[in-house]
């Protein structure tokens, strides 16, 4: 495999159609729009999400960490969120990784980002590929442009490792 220097993800990031840096807070917005979608039907947000939007981190923690630490991915993916918006990378990879292999595209997508930006985990664009590709598998709806523009830079090998990757990205059973 060639190496893989900061050029590379410079190139990729040129070639980057959304800016990285803004798929943390469009996915705040769209789950602060679902629970207000929610909220017009008289439904509550679950209680960790309802601390994390009205600003109360310690509460949502509070709420998430047991649960995260118990397996539940939901409490998870809310773990990884909080501790991304405390600049705790490396926390919120581990959060997010145990979200992703779960199956929550969402988690995948975030990860998937933090191993092309090198935020939390060692840069590496065959993972990054490896966990855009399994959510796009599992149906999240923007994973494949993203995919794509990190397959662009890959090698016909590394591509073929990141596909075969992607394959065992979930939880063992």
């Amino acid at each position: 495999m060639p190496p893989v220097t900061s050029r590379y993800f410079s190139d990729l990031k040129r070639r980057w159609r959304f800016p990285l840096h803004l798929a943390l807070p469009a996915l705040l917005l769209a789950v602060i729009l679902f629970f207000a979608v929610a909220g017009s039907a008289k439904a509550e947000p679950p209680p960790g999400w309802k601390a994390f939007t009205t600003g109360d981190h310690k509460k949502a923690e509070a709420i998430w960490q047991p649960l995260a630490e118990q397996g539940d991915y939901h409490a998870a993916f809310g773990m990884g969120v909080l501790s991304q918006t405390r600049d705790q990378f490396e926390d919120a990879a581990r959060w997010y990784e145990q979200a992703a292999r779960a199956g929550l595209t969402s988690a995948q997508v975030l990860l998937g980002s933090m191993y092309i930006d090198g935020r939390g985990v060692q840069r590496d664009a065959v993972r990054a590929y490896a966990w855009l590709h399994r959510a796009t598998l599992n149906g999240h709806a923007n994973a494949a442009r993203a995919r794509d523009a990190v397959g662009a830079a890959l090698t016909p090998d590394q591509l073929s490792q990141a596909e075969a990757l992607s394959h065992n990205l979930k939880a063992p059973e």
